[in-house]
């Protein structure tokens, strides 16, 4: 247990120490002198100064006209912010010759607003202006803008705008937030479908909505009636949508109030469309008839709840390397290897669970992500080798399957999902610390890289914050040894390029890495000396560390994930023993607290928290996922269940 992995004091056939005492007398001094030095204000004098030159119109050689204003601006200073002008002053077009930009579709306090952010690094945005900021940031390919913008409407998340936030996020390939856009209106549904604003969607945003498995109305027939007042709005446009819309909604309501749908929908002029659908022969079947039972069975179900579990696995437990999974759900009185299946009452009954399979491989220190219903297991380590294999968790299947491996066989890596995509960085191989970053393309099944970070690191954290990926601490070879690492990096996707932010107040390699409110935290951990209980919050916008509650105890090599608001710290080595405890941190309240502890004591873990379906609603028929296959077998209730 001296060291946390065994395989950090190996690089190459030369068995070095991994944490060995820095160089005494004057070498460090003598390598920083090599090194140079750099004064960490100079980007604010030169922004200054180039704001002071725009708004005087020293040297400016471009004119920007718009609809209502003229702007004067340098070249130079927009092609180094844009690709978009750096292309089109470059190649001999006519705004590069004329020094004129005309663009008559913008309004001049929406480009004031960018030209601001291309020379100072701010943006005023509200709710008036931040769609048409975001749209011109897309358009120039000003990707920090565009990832402000994002942020600021994810800030301002509601229910009444929710799907009009969804509709601008697709239209401009914003996935995580087009993605926490339309989570909010399903779970909002029943407010969202009597806002004002959900008559003026598009029917590709209302066919996205109802074909969510996840919606949290009480009954179809909101659903229904919610799309009928929408086609009502523009019937001539828009009665040619419903058939496709209706098909996304269960119909079997309309057994027991069909003649007041039929008046509304001949009151609204919208009949003609829907007989086919609503066709009274088939809505008298009676469940019994072998063709009934068969257009049932092809019905989504629908969940009108989610319940939030914490999942661990893999790790390393008293010499023994884990494959099974333990799972934390509220209502459970300890911690087990079975999850809650859907049931069908208003609160899920926890005797009714299903057994969680086993990984395909054993492992620890592997990298792990979560997407929706998914889990992703990456690489790894076993007592003697290295992965490069990946798995990936189905919740609703309940099953694990195989992915396309690694590029190369490592341990430590980090994993988190960027905008819809899943990425990999750094790790640590037989002969090398990695600096690496992977994309990975679910539709190909392969694994592309992508600019690699600063410095080879493993054992790091890496999350996914404000449009960018962090890479925080970490063990990583300098200077001709293995040390422990306080650096941090920031990964921008649009330039595809990583750069340093501000480092941690100290190293700390094996550590939990979370995201909560906007806030990075890097927490616990080791030192190269000690094991760590210290927790440090970072601030992106402010590009600064800062100490926060600690632990209430110490740990490294420990699984890390939220639920409910809270940071939940699971397992880990003591830097006496292993350990099956578990701690949450509330950042409201700044404090720390003890939950229930885990089954098994195990270190190298890697934790997840998923979403499960819970009550599921599809009219008369109750949907609950079989033990064996996976699959969704029908159940016939009773008219008092229902």
């Amino acid at each position: 247990m001296s060291a946390p992995c065994w395989s950090c004091s190996l690089v190459g056939d030369e068995q070095t120490a991994l944490y060995r005492a820095p160089p005494l007398g004057l070498q460090p001094l003598a390598r920083a002198m090599v090194e140079g030095v750099a004064d960490s204000g100079w980007h604010a004098t030169l922004t200054r100064g180039l704001h002071e030159a725009w708004q005087s119109r020293l040297y400016t050689d471009l004119a920007i006209k718009t609809q209502d204003q003229v702007f004067h601006a340098h070249k130079i200073i927009l092609a180094a912010a844009s690709p978009y002008f750096r292309a089109m002053l470059s190649v001999g077009l006519v705004e590069g010759q004329t020094q004129t930009l005309i663009l008559e579709d913008v309004s001049g306090d929406v480009l004031n607003t960018v030209l601001t952010f291309v020379y100072t690094g701010r943006a005023s945005l509200t709710e008036h202006n931040v769609q048409e900021v975001l749209t011109l940031a897309d358009y120039f390919q000003i990707h920090s803008l565009k990832k402000l913008c994002c942020y600021h409407l994810k800030t301002h998340l509601v229910s009444r705008t929710c799907l009009c936030v969804y509709e601008v996020a697709a239209l401009h390939r914003c996935n995580d937030l087009a993605a926490e856009a339309l989570a909010l209106a399903a779970s909002q549904c029943s407010e969202v479908i009597v806002q004002p604003d959900f008559l003026s969607l598009q029917p590709e945003t209302l066919v996205t909505l109802l074909k969510q498995p996840y919606l949290s109305v009480t009954t179809e027939e909101m659903l229904f009636e919610g799309v009928i007042n929408w086609a009502s709005k523009d019937p001539d446009e828009r009665q040619k949508w419903l058939p496709v819309l209706i098909e996304n909604i269960d119909l079997e309501f309309l057994k027991s109030n069909r003649n007041k749908w039929l008046a509304v929908l001949e009151e609204k002029q919208l009949l003609e469309n829907l007989k086919d659908i609503i066709d009274p022969a088939g809505l008298e079947c009676d469940g019994v008839e072998e063709e009934c039972d068969h257009q049932s069975l092809h019905k989504m179900p629908r969940h009108n709840t989610l319940e939030e579990v914490l999942l661990v696995m893999g790790g390393e437990s008293n010499g023994r390397l884990l494959r099974n999974t333990e799972c934390f759900a509220v209502g459970y009185s300890s911690w087990r290897c079975s999850i809650p299946e859907p049931a069908r009452e208003p609160k899920p009954k926890y005797d009714r669970l299903q057994v969680l399979p086993p990984m395909q491989h054993a492992r620890a220190y592997c990298a792990v992500a979560t997407q929706q219903n998914m889990v992703y297991v990456l690489g790894g380590q076993t007592i003697k080798t290295f992965l490069a294999s990946c798995e990936c968790y189905n919740v609703l299947s309940n099953s694990w399957h195989h992915l396309s491996d690694l590029p190369e066989a490592m341990h430590g890596s980090g994993a988190a999902f960027l905008d819809g995509s899943l990425y990999l960085a750094g790790g640590k191989s037989l002969e090398r610390y990695h600096s690496g970053l992977w994309v990975y393309n679910e539709y190909q099944d392969i694994w592309s890289g992508r600019g690699s970070m600063g410095v080879g690191r493993a054992h790091f954290g890496l999350v996914a914050l404000h449009g960018s990926l962090y890479a925080v601490g970490g063990v990583g070879w300098a200077r001709g040894e293995s040390q422990v690492l306080d650096a941090c990096e920031k990964y921008d996707p649009g330039a595809d390029v990583w750069v340093p932010i501000a480092s941690l107040g100290q190293v700390r390699a094996y550590l939990g890495v979370a995201v909560i409110h906007d806030h990075l935290y890097a927490i616990g951990g080791y030192n190269g000396v000690h094991w760590l209980n210290c927790v440090e919050r970072y601030d992106p916008l402010r590009d600064q560390w800062t100490s926060v509650s600690p632990m209430i105890s110490a740990r490294s090599s420990f699984g890390v994930t939220v639920s409910h608001g809270r940071i939940y710290c699971l397992g880990g080595f003591s830097g006496e023993s292993n350990l099956n405890s578990v701690e949450k941190y509330n950042p409201r309240t700044n404090m720390w607290h003890s939950v229930q502890s885990m089954q098994l004591r195990r270190y190298g873990l890697v934790a997840a928290t998923v979403n499960v379906p819970g009550t599921v609603r599809c009219s008369n028929w109750v949907f609950v996922w079989s033990d064996s296959n996976g699959k969704a077998s029908p159940v016939r209730q009773t008219q008092e269940d229902t």
